[in-house]
């Protein structure tokens, strides 16, 4: 049994939708469309002309196998052997005994199988990949694009990370747990340094190269020092003229010995390319649209330069303690108080980040993100803050810090205070003035 991957999900029981903009998950299909109907034959459909189909897969490049299991996105470890499980399971306490062992294992995925209780969605316990539940009188819909839904005329709602569903008759498995305790001996940057080597290689798989979204920070230098390790690496850096990564991603990227890709969107251009990012990432805050922008126009190159792959270094701000409301916060409430702080964020990453950043890049290249690894999440949420934060010198990411040492980093690097990407490229400055002109 070997799945079959696709890059988005449309799947519906008792029908119900009846959209006839047919052009939303068009971006997501770069070769066509798997669609199965409901006696579970399938074929692959180059241009979608309706919804009348049970299941839609959106297809890469990839083999169609195994028509019971179609899983966006990857995960990581001997899965297979529960998915047979999942399949097989007779009962819904046996299926939840099942869907826990796979929530398990890292991974960024939804899934739909085909099993002896109906139709079974899944979401991985972070929420890396994009994931909605519309309900409508007696037909429920999953989809990986929120519009379809709406347009359907669906009260919709996202699919909760780590949560599996039985279509047929709504029934919920909720098996989220992001912080089961570990015993670490300690909390040390030599740990948390094999995690991000586990997390990157696994990704990286047989890849021959991949493409890294390049802001200088740390985040995405220590991607781009331990990706190294195993495949060519090609390093994208978006921002507008004379703003303050015009020349610092340069200049860092000549101490780590990098040839850097630099993008320098055109300022005119930019409120025309306003519209297309809100509907494909299905966003209108200002700040979501101007990071949104940058991904964009990063992946549109990667493109470009014959690159399929981008990782990028969301998440290790929430793990690390990588903002600067949590060291203002810190010094007004106690340290349990930011602690449940940086955890809610981490559970709510994918509302915030994941589902905004996969949706926008997904015409281009398939998202990779290291450090939404369930090891990496279980790692830093049962980490004590103080290997992230020091208040008194007014240093955040410490343990990421002491990593970089590790992998002997330029202290440029190690020791520059974060600037938000869409503040440093200055893309946030353009997409304010071109949204209050509109």
């Amino acid at each position: 049994m070997t799945p079959t991957y696709v890059r988005g999900l449309l799947c519906t029981v008792n029908d119900g939708i009846t959209s006839s903009n047919l052009d939303f998950m068009t971006h997501r299909a770069w070769d066509g469309y798997l669609c199965y109907n409901k006696q579970s034959d399938y074929s692959i459909i180059n241009k979608l002309n309706n919804f009348s189909y049970e299941i839609i897969g959106c297809l890469s490049d990839s083999a169609v196998r195994d028509k019971e299991i179609l899983i966006h996105g990857e995960i990581y470890g001997n899965f297979i052997p529960i998915i047979d499980k999942i399949i097989s399971s007779n009962t819904v306490n046996e299926l939840k005994s099942n869907i826990q062992e796979l929530y398990r294992l890292d991974g960024s995925y939804c899934m739909v199988v085909r099993g002896k209780l109906g139709t079974i969605c899944c979401r991985d316990p972070l929420g890396c990949k994009p994931l909605y539940i519309g309900k409508k009188d007696n037909s429920i819909s999953i989809s990986t694009q929120k519009s379809i839904l709406l347009d359907s005329n669906f009260q919709v709602e996202d699919f909760i990370p780590g949560t599996a569903m039985i279509l047929e008759n709504d029934t919920l498995i909720n098996s989220r747990n992001l912080s089961d305790p570990k015993n670490y001996s300690n909390y040390d940057a030599d740990i948390l340094l094999n995690l991000l080597r586990t997390s990157i290689s696994s990704r990286i798989g047989s890849k021959k190269n991949i493409g890294i979204s390049f802001s200088g920070g740390i985040d995405s230098s220590i991607l781009i020092a331990i990706a190294n390790e195993f495949t060519e690496i090609k390093a994208f850096n978006v921002r507008m003229k004379d703003s303050h990564d015009f020349e610092n991603a340069k200049k860092l990227a000549n101490l780590l010995g990098i040839d850097l890709i630099e993008i320098e969107p055109n300022k005119d251009n930019i409120p025309d390319d306003i519209p297309n990012i809100i509907s494909l990432a299905e966003i209108t805050r200002p700040m979501d649209v101007s990071i949104a922008l940058g991904f964009y126009y990063v992946a549109k190159t990667a493109k470009e330069h014959n690159t399929s792959t981008l990782f990028v270094g969301q998440l290790a701000d929430e793990l690390f303690g990588g903002y600067a409301r949590y060291i203002r916060t810190l010094s007004e409430e106690s340290p349990q108080f930011v602690t449940d702080m940086m955890n809610s964020d981490v559970h709510q990453a994918y509302t915030k980040n994941f589902e905004r950043d996969e949706k926008i890049t997904s015409p281009f290249v398939d998202l990779f993100v290291p450090y939404a690894s369930l090891p990496i999440v279980n790692f830093a949420l049962n980490c004590p803050i103080e290997y992230k934060i020091d208040v008194a010198n007014d240093v955040r990411k410490l343990i990421l810090r002491s990593v970089a040492k590790k992998l002997k980093l330029p202290d440029e690097i190690i020791y520059q205070t974060k600037k938000a990407i869409h503040f440093s490229s200055g893309i946030d400055k353009v997409v304010k003035k071109a949204l209050k002109n509109n």
